[in-house]
This record gives C-alpha cells, sequence and structure tokens, in this order.
C-alpha cells in the first residue's frame, strides 16, 4: 500500500538531519532566524503586538517559553500564539511567490519557543524551520496560486501544516505521530481572507492561532492521541477543502521533496507592507531616484499590475484607507507615500498621514488597472508598472518584473541584520543588545542552546 502524503512528508521530517539539508537552504533559513526576529522585537509598540501579549500572559500556563517583550514565561503554545502575531505585526516578514504565502510567521515562532523548552541545539532549529518552512511553500504551490480565490489566506492554512512540522521535529516525534500530528493540526486549518474588507487585526491572528495549534497538536500526538494520516488528499481532505474548483497538482508537494528545497526561494521584504505592493512600491522609488518629481506637481499616477495584486491592493475601498492595516494593504497611499517621502518605512504607516492634502490628492489621482503580460507572468513574476504625469505633461515611467527581495534579485545577509537594526534599536535601550542578538545569530549552526537566543532577546523586557 503507497503512502499517503502526510505520511511520506513524516519520513523525511524524521529522516532528515541537518547534514542533509543543502547549505543554499541551510543560509536561508539563517537569514529568515533575523528576519524574523527582527518584526518579533520591532513592533513591540505596535497594539495588536500588545494585546496578543496580554491574552498570551492572561492564559498563563506553565512558566515554559518566553513572549518577546514580557518577563515571565508561559505555557510554549500560548507563548508561540503572542510571537507569532507580533512577528507579523508589521507584515514585514518573507513571502514565496508560487505558495502565495508567507512561510516563517508560523514555523519560526514555534520553533524558537520549542527549541527554548526542549534546549535544542542552533541546528536541530535550522533543521526544524527548514521543514516546516518546506511544507508551507510545498503544500501552497499545490493549490496552483488559486488558494485566495476560494477566500481562504494561505499563511494561515499551509502554515499550520508547516508549524506543526516544525514542531514534530523538534519534539522527535515518530513517523506515525507525526502523522498524526498532521492530521490533527489539519482537522482545524482556518484562515479567511475576509480580513481583507475591513483591514482588521485578524490577518495577524492567523500566524497566533495556527502557532498555538501546532504546538497543541504535536503535543496530542505524542501522547498518541490520533488524526487522519490522509489529512491532504481525502475526500474531505485539505487539497479538496482549500482549493479552487478542486484545481491542484500534488507533485509540487512530492517531487524531490527532501532534496530540492523550494522554501530558499522565499522573498526577503523590504517594505513593512503587503507582498504584492513591493513592485509597485520599486517603480515608484525608481522614478523618484532617477527623476526627483516634485510631488506637488504630480497630477497621475497609473499603475498596472496583476489581477491578484488588483484584488488586494485596489480594490474602491483602497482609495479611502482608515486603519494600518489598510496602508499596507492600499497601493494608491502607498504610492502616494512613496513619492511624497522619497521611501516606504515603518514611518509611512502612521495613519496620520491619510489625512495630509497632498497625499490625498495623489490617492485621488492614482488609477490602476490589469494588465494582461503581468498577470500571463504571475506568479512566477511579480510584475508592476508606475507611470506619473507631471503638471507640464511630463511623464516618468519604471517597471520591475522581480521587486527587491526576490531572489532573483536578492537581499544580502548584511541588509537583513541592518534590518534587524533598525527594528530592534526602535525598542531596545542599549544597542549592545542588538549586536548581541545577531552575533547569535551569526553563529547559529554552532550554537549549543537556543534558549539563550530567547534570554538575549528578551533581556530588556
Amino acid at each position: 500500500m503507497s503512502k499517503t502524503l502526510a505520511e511520506l512528508i513524516s519520513e523525511v521530517t524524521v529522516n532528515t538531519k541537518y547534514e542533509d539539508i543543502p547549505q543554499y537552504a541551510l543560509d536561508h533559513a539563517k537569514m529568515l532566524t533575523l528576519d524574523v526576529l527582527a518584526s518579533m522585537v520591532g513592533t513591540r509598540h505596535v497594539i495588536s503586538s500588545e494585546i496578543a501579549r496580554s491574552v498570551a500572559e492572561e492564559l498563563g500556563g506553565p512558566e515554559e517559553a518566553t513572549i518577546v517583550g514580557c518577563k515571565k514565561k508561559v505555557a510554549a503554545h500560548n507563548a508561540a500564539f503572542a510571537n507569532a502575531i507580533q512577528c507579523y505585526g508589521l507584515d514585514f516578514v518573507d513571502d514565496h511567490n508560487e505558495s502565495n504565502a508567507h512561510p516563517s510567521p508560523v514555523t519560526y515562532p514555534v520553533s524558537f519557543n520549542l527549541s527554548e523548552l526542549y534546549h535544542r541545539t542552533g541546528k536541530e532549529f535550522l533543521e526544524a524551520c527548514c521543514l516546516g518552512n518546506e511544507v508551507v511553500c510545498r503544500m501552497g504551490s499545490a493549490y496552483m496560486g488559486e488558494m485566495y480565490d476560494q477566500g481562504f489566506h494561505p499563511t494561515s492554512t499551509c502554515g499550520t501544516m508547516g508549524g506543526v512540522i516544525s514542531a514534530a521535529k523538534l519534539m522527535k516525534l515518530n513517523e506515525l505521530k507525526t502523522s498524526y500530528a498532521q492530521g490533527i493540526a489539519g482537522s482545524g486549518v482556518a484562515g479567511l481572507m475576509a480580513w481583507n474588507s475591513q483591514g482588521s487585526f485578524t490577518k495577524r491572528y492567523q500566524a497566533g492561532r495556527p502557532s498555538m495549534d501546532c504546538v497543541v497538536a504535536a503535543r496530542l500526538a505524542d501522547k498518541g492521541f490520533n488524526g487522519p494520516t490522509d489529512i491532504y488528499e481525502s475526500t474531505d481532505g485539505l487539497l479538496h477543502a482549500y482549493s479552487f474548483h478542486d484545481h491542484y497538482d500534488t507533485k509540487w508537494i512530492t517531487e524531490d521533496l527532501g532534496k530540492k528545497w523550494i522554501f530558499a526561494s522565499s522573498s526577503i521584504k523590504v517594505y513593512p507592507c503587503c507582498r504584492y505592493s513591493g513592485g509597485h512600491l520599486d517603480a515608484c522609488l525608481e522614478i523618484v531616484k532617477k527623476y526627483h518629481p516634485d510631488p506637488a506637481k504630480i497630477e497621475k499616477i497609473f499603475i498596472r499590475s496583476s489581477k491578484q495584486t488588483l484584488h488586494l491592493l485596489a480594490e474602491p475601498r483602497k482609495w479611502d484607507p482608515k486603519n494600518i492595516v489598510d496602508l499596507q494593504f492600499s497601493m494608491p497611499y502607498q504610492a502616494s507615500a512613496a513619492f511624497l517621502h522619497g521611501k516606504f518605512g515603518v514611518a509611512e504607516l502612521d495613519t496620520a498621514l491619510i489625512e495630509d492634502p497632498l497625499i490625498k490628492k495623489m490617492i485621488r489621482n492614482t488609477e490602476a488597472v490589469l494588465d494582461e503580460e503581468f498577470e500571463n507572468r504571475y506568479p512566477d513574476h511579480y510584475s508592476s508598472a508606475v507611470t506619473i504625469t507631471m503638471a507640464d505633461g511630463t511623464e516618468y515611467s519604471a517597471v520591475v518584473d522581480d521587486p527587491k527581495g526576490d531572489w532573483r534579485n536578492p537581499v544580502t545577509y548584511e541588509d537583513v541584520e541592518n534590518k534587524f537594526r533598525d527594528l530592534a534599536n526602535s525598542v531596545y535601550a542599549d544597542p549592545a543588545r542588538t549586536e548581541k542578538v545577531i552575533a547569535f545569530v551569526s553563529d547559529l549552526e554552532n550554537q549549543p542552546d537556543m534558549a539563550v537566543l530567547m534570554q538575549l532577546v528578551n533581556d530588556e523586557a
């Protein structure tokens, strides 16, 4: 009898060791470690993070794991819940083109906290992160870029299945229990795209809840609680339930599993907003850098992009953003802010800027349309083009196929170190704390106890 998809994944999970993972994948996982920590630390004063920490402290439990920003430890699943919401608070974590998912905001909080609880080494931590992120990306890719059309959020649905693999690896579950853990976690998968209708914090919750569920599922499986081992392909399984018109391809899950690591092509974000924003923001800032247009004299902003980009960022309500999540998902606002300030960073997520008269004017004068050529390139490329028309009729244009951070236009490890510095130093009173974390992660593969990292990250709480 052939193995189910969950059983195949379990076999690879249990048998893969650090030495089996190619260097390119290990290097990417190491870079993601610092990238995720940047947001986990840097969102401390974001309201959604403050609420998540408060609730996790109230839920409490045995003092197993650290909530970044809190002095008292709580049960590991509660810590993972809060830390995941925190690392997703600026929408500044990596993304993967073909899966439409953010691979890391579930897998990494789970891995940080369970590595802390069980005193796992840096190598064991990296094993768990590589395996978990690989499942997120492979599962998401199997839906052929269409899970959004079914109304589900891949970061949550696929993140759950990747996160439970990270948990199972760190808990050293055997193949059967790892299959059970997938079945348990998969039975509770959710994550509606409904957050996009009102700019709700539930987008961030869709990293928190899966992180909590992953730890609980793995612990249940460890004690003998079973789950369906055909959770992916059964009649009522994940592939049928979350696909658009049953359009999926399991080869994305099985082909070269354990040999080729597709998560290593995930993009490191350079803007704290939706990953689909990268193309038009790069184009706007290219125009700024080349032509230095006077924002007061911009009469029209014309943007061409793909269908999914327009769905997320350019529906009619995006011309009237109300809150921080709206700013992270409003193409007209982002383009206007980029032209006004010559950048798009955390400072541009200030809702007070919505009332700026010049930004209001540019938002009103922004038009976004579907480009069929760009649509044909999606999801392999996230292409966008921007043309602005000045008061004297002069036009300036830029086209971007692969936004900065894409594997074809990558950031460097030094870029990620600086991203961590920028975010961490906005929270830490002592910049030396920042440098200690950077130094620890730079030698991650030689670290004997990951609990030390959580202490370093949190010493000023």
